[in-house]
């Protein structure tokens, strides 16, 4: 028996050899050769791409037609996986491909419908539109028809082979970014669940509004605007305040962080029009970026754009209804019946009774993507605000600055109008208040040209002042990140330069914990060890990098103190649905609601002095047995590493190594260079999961000086020198250009590729 062993597990071992040699011979092969000549029907004239260092292709193209159906080659070459699970997500199909586990977002996806508004959205195209996203798909699909190589890794363990590509596939990406961008109605249950638990004047002290602006720089700052996870960071600058005497133009919007990012990088170069920055993977248009002439950049509005509905009988049976089946492989199929009512579409995972998502989303056909085909043409302030009239969702702030010297800022979107109900709760289907009233209309929503200061500033936090007539939302974010950008942007004065942005954006300098370690100092240390630990926080700097020991306590104390003060009054199941290391919360606690520092479970009635010594001893508690050492050895990187997943093979065991890049990183939740985590209990509290996997500083003087940095890589094969090769220098501030007409790509180009026709 013991000899049969031994040969068993020689054999385990012999088969675990002979699959990962496999692998690794597929996946080496499956990286493409930058260079080449390539035939790509459809083009009225040669291509030439040229690609830097980091793999960043320069498309130069006879027309912008030609030049869609090279970057369609060129995202299905490098990211063809992510495109694929992106269309399969919107289109509500990944059981097809891994089964049971995605039957959830499956069905919810069938649900809402995205790919059925996709499609529909085809026919309205303008025809110029419609012939770059065809240029696009069928550039995707030549590399899927005559590609040599053997497809990526991902549908060699999935058995899988992707269908051709349609215009649809691209446009759903927008409504699933849309999706992601608008989740206050996913969040009513939870509001409503607390103000039956607690009442509404315990839970607004609990999830406090965001009022206030940051205004205490200086009178000339008064005019400025200032403004979950949907979080970036945008500032403009005009000549009056920059070296150069031009405009500068900032933005890092804030995503999840993972392996391969959300975005590409390319320049496209033709006679008519130059685009430089961030597209998406599966779609062609620029997201991001600049046109040779105007520069602009997006942060998240965080406007309530979504509304639950609960249906009563009537409302439920006057529903559209059809039958859709989920295919479900190595299961059974799954049938779903969508409906689709007055309200919006009807969800089953918003709760046990028929909930409908009242959302701007699915009120219309979205016109986004036509907006998007004319912001990247835009030349003037006047072109920008008429592409932005066609903008439907998300709602975003749009950043501007042109070569002529002129910055602004405007809101775009739909937001709807209410009738009573201020959207944070649930409504019934049988009230006037559940049915909107109409939508702000574009010419009255927020905007700013031409500041007299000299800029425009947002970190998502309230963009309009008490007088603004329409209520745009009541979950602003909080203004620590705000506060901080416009301090930094103040010191640097009137000669503003392309490395103080690029300074700023890294910047991990805490206003929240600028504000509360003060209080924390209050705690009384019973421990030698917590009375080390406190004397980190006195000396602390409030800066969160990745070697402060001083951080880590703060965020852990923080996290602590989050569940002292509401554990006992929600309840444990509640509590676990809630936690987050929220400061607004506890900074609201230990200044203007100070009874929640009693805990309600025990006797005598406790204060904050209380509550702050026992966060304390459970924080230091907590680092002891996870870092151990004494306080100085402490390290945020330590608790704060961005896990940098990929989604199919961090699933797979003995397969993450391959996928995955985790790596520590500096910032917080509340810094400009933001490191959002969870809190929570856990190991993990703290993953770096969410942030600015993007950034880019735009120099109107001279728009082939802009600067770029990007979490990850080009490529979306972990095999390709191009997978990570960014992200290092990411996580460390060190920013690159995406080369230009300069000359400094052409006999210089690490590799070159020829389309011909």
């Amino acid at each position: 028996m013991r000899l049969a062993f031994k040969i068993f597990l020689s054999l385990i071992a012999l088969c675990v050899l002979t699959v990962g040699c496999l692998i690794w011979i597929l996946g080496t092969a499956s990286v493409p050769d930058l260079a080449g000549d390539r035939k790509l029907p459809g083009l009225s004239d040669d291509v030439v791409v040229a690609f830097d260092e980091s793999g960043i292709p320069t498309i130069r193209a006879a027309t912008m037609t030609d030049a869609y159906r090279a970057l369609g080659y060129l995202h299905a070459r490098d990211r063809l996986w992510q495109m694929e699970t992106t269309r399969r997500i919107g289109a509500g199909r990944m059981a097809e491909i891994v089964g049971s586990p995605m039957l959830g977002y499956d069905r919810m996806m069938r649900e809402l419908s995205l790919y059925r508004q996709a499609e529909q959205q085809v026919n309205g195209l303008a025809p110029a539109e419609r012939q770059d996203l065809q240029a696009y798909a069928d550039g995707v699909n030549v590399f899927l028809e005559t590609s040599s190589e053997p497809l990526p890794v991902e549908f060699q363990l999935t058995l899988h082979t992707p269908e051709p590509w349609t215009i649809a596939d691209s446009l759903v990406w927008g409504r699933l970014m849309s999706l992601q961008l608008s989740g206050n109605g996913f969040s009513e249950s939870r509001r409503e669940a607390l103000l039956n638990l607690i009442g509404p004047e315990r839970t607004a002290e609990l999830l406090p509004r965001n009022l206030r602006s940051p205004t205490t720089m200086n009178d000339a700052n008064r005019d400025a605007w200032i403004g979950g996870y949907d979080a970036s960071n945008a500032w403009v600058l005009s000549g009056q305040r920059t070296a150069t005497g031009k405009p500068i133009l900032a933005n890092d919007p804030h995503l999840g962080l993972r392996m391969p990012g959300q975005w590409y990088l390319a320049r496209i170069e033709t006679p008519g029009l130059t685009l430089a920055g961030a597209t998406a993977p599966g779609a062609p248009f620029h997201i991001l970026g600049h046109n040779g002439t105007m520069a602009w950049g997006l942060t998240t509005t965080h406007a309530d754009n979504q509304d639950t509905v609960r249906l009563d009988r009537a409302a439920l049976d006057a529903a559209e209804t059809r039958q859709e089946t989920i295919r479900v492989r190595f299961g059974a199929d799954e049938n779903v019946t969508v409906r689709q009512s007055a309200f919006g579409p009807v969800l089953s995972r918003l709760g046990s009774e028929p909930v409908a998502l009242q959302w701007t989303g699915t009120e219309s056909l979205p016109r986004t993507v036509s907006a998007l085909y004319r912001l990247n043409r835009a030349t003037s302030w006047d072109k920008f605000v008429q592409a932005l009239s066609l903008f439907d969702d998300p709602v975003q702030n749009v950043f501007y600055a042109d070569t002529a010297g002129r910055i602004g800022m405007k809101v775009a979107g739909r937001i709807p109008i209410r009738k009573g109900a201020d959207g944070t709760v649930p409504q019934a289907s049988g009230q006037p208040e559940a049915v909107w009233s109409g939508i702000v209309p574009s010419e009255d929503l927020p905007g700013l040209v031409a500041p007299a200061n000299g800029w425009i500033a947002n970190a998502n936090n309230r963009i309009v002042t008490a007088d603004y007539p329409y209520e745009i939302s009541h979950d602003f974010v909080p203004d620590y990140r705000a506060v901080r950008m416009l301090e930094a942007l103040a010191e640097t004065g009137e000669a503003h330069s392309l490395e103080d942005s690029t300074r700023l954006q890294n910047d991990v300098l805490s206003d929240a914990a600028r504000r509360l370690v003060p209080h924390f100092l209050k705690a009384e240390p019973t421990t030698p060890l917590a009375r080390d630990g406190l004397a980190l926080l006195r000396a602390w700097d409030f800066r969160m990098t990745r070697d402060s020991a001083a951080a880590a306590l703060y965020m852990t104390f923080l996290n602590e103190a989050v569940r002292l003060l509401a554990e006992d009054d929600l309840g444990v199941e509640a509590f676990e649905n809630y936690w987050q290391a929220d400061a607004r919360f506890v900074e609201k606690a230990l200044t203007e609601a100070p009874h929640w520092c009693d805990d309600l479970r025990t006797e005598p009635k406790e204060n904050c002095d209380w509550l702050l010594t026992s966060a304390l001893d459970r924080a230091v508690f907590v680092l002891n047995d996870r870092q151990g050492g004494t306080a100085t050895d402490w390290r945020w990187g330590d608790l704060h590493r961005a896990p940098m997943e990929h989604l199919l093979l961090n699933l797979i065991p003995g397969l993450s190594r391959l996928g995955n890049r985790p790596l520590e990183t500096d910032g917080g939740d509340h810094t400009v260079n933001r490191g959002q985590s969870r809190g929570g209990e856990g190991r993990h509290p703290f993953r770096h999961i969410h942030g600015a996997g993007y950034r880019a500083v735009y120099d109107l003087a001279d728009l082939d000086r802009s600067l770029f940095a990007l979490a990850g890589g080009q490529s979306g094969n972990p095999f390709s020198p191009h997978y990570d090769d960014l992200l290092e220098p990411w996580r460390d501030g060190r920013y690159f250009r995406i080369p230009g007409r300069g000359g400094d790509i052409g006999a210089g180009a690490a590799a070159v590729l020829h389309l011909r026709p």
